[in-house]
């Protein structure tokens, strides 16, 4: 299981804290925001980072993202049929569907809605595609002093998913060699989990064991400071990457308000219409 794509690229060499602070005030401002056009600009602004900086490939990117413009476009599906009679109160109906009206205003507090969800979530691409865990980890241990027994603790977890899913091949690969074949049907499915979950779940506590008893032979938590082999720090290139990144969002904004392109700042719809 590859969860992260490495590269070196330029958001390889930040600190991976750099990539996390920097779309916070994005974040939390797009959580507000009612219009199509700001949303949209920084799903463009996020599309140029991950692939010129991060160096992704177009389709690579493309297919990961994929699964979440599909939610969006059904939450915009959604909106289209379930909107309050409030907010389509005078809006002029697009088009009839049956039983159902699509009004003007659903089409584009849907679309909103859609495109706030699509931005919001591919802002972590930056940070979860050029990132290696242990990386992270030791970041916040050493910049946030968050405690190193927590953190490894998670990064240990980390850890297991892929051995998991290399121990789960290895579990189907030894069925199939013993003429044991998948079939389809929800009897199937349950006579499946039962042969795979016995053989993982001793494969579990067995690599759990040799990292417990490996952790302790290298006397992790004995004392209340450790020394790192690799040193994560904030370097000037992290500072420029944060600001350069804070300056852009600031001209998209302030172009987007001069040019009446950008909506009321709020949870609701009321200024649609």
């Amino acid at each position: 299981m590859k969860f992260f794509y490495y590269d070196e690229s330029f958001l390889n060499k930040l600190n991976p804290l750099s990539k996390v602070i920097a779309p916070i005030p994005i974040f939390i401002l797009l959580c507000m925001i009612n219009d199509v056009w700001t949303p949209l600009a920084f799903i463009f602004l996020t599309a140029f980072i991950v692939v010129v900086l991060g160096k992704i490939p177009v389709t690579k990117f493309l297919k990961i993202s994929a699964p979440i413009l599909v939610f969006s476009v059904s939450i915009l599906i959604l909106f289209l049929f379930a909107t309050r009679s409030e907010l389509t109160a005078g809006s002029p109906v697009l088009f009839s569907i049956g039983p159902f009206n699509i009004y003007q205003i659903s089409l584009y507090a849907g679309s909103a809605i859609a495109l706030r969800i699509y931005a919001l979530l591919i802002l972590a691409l930056p940070f979860s595609l050029t990132t290696e865990p242990s990386n992270f980890i030791r970041s916040i241990i050493q910049n946030l002093n968050l405690p190193y027994k927590f953190s490894y603790g998670v990064m240990v977890a980390f850890r297991f998913l892929p051995m998991m899913e290399t121990e789960f091949n290895v579990v189907r690969s030894a069925h199939k060699v013993m003429g044991i074949a998948d079939e389809s049907g929800v009897r199937s499915y349950f006579e499946k989990t039962k042969r795979y979950s016995v053989p993982l779940l001793v494969n579990a506590i067995r690599i759990g064991e040799r990292t417990a008893l490996s952790m302790d032979g290298r006397a992790f938590g004995a004392f209340e400071e450790r020394t790192f082999f690799r040193e994560i720090e904030f370097k000037k290139i992290d500072w420029i990457y944060i600001f350069s990144f804070w300056t852009v969002s600031a001209i998209i904004l302030i172009t987007l308000y001069l040019t009446g392109l950008m909506g009321e700042i709020g949870f609701y719809f009321g200024s649609f219409g």
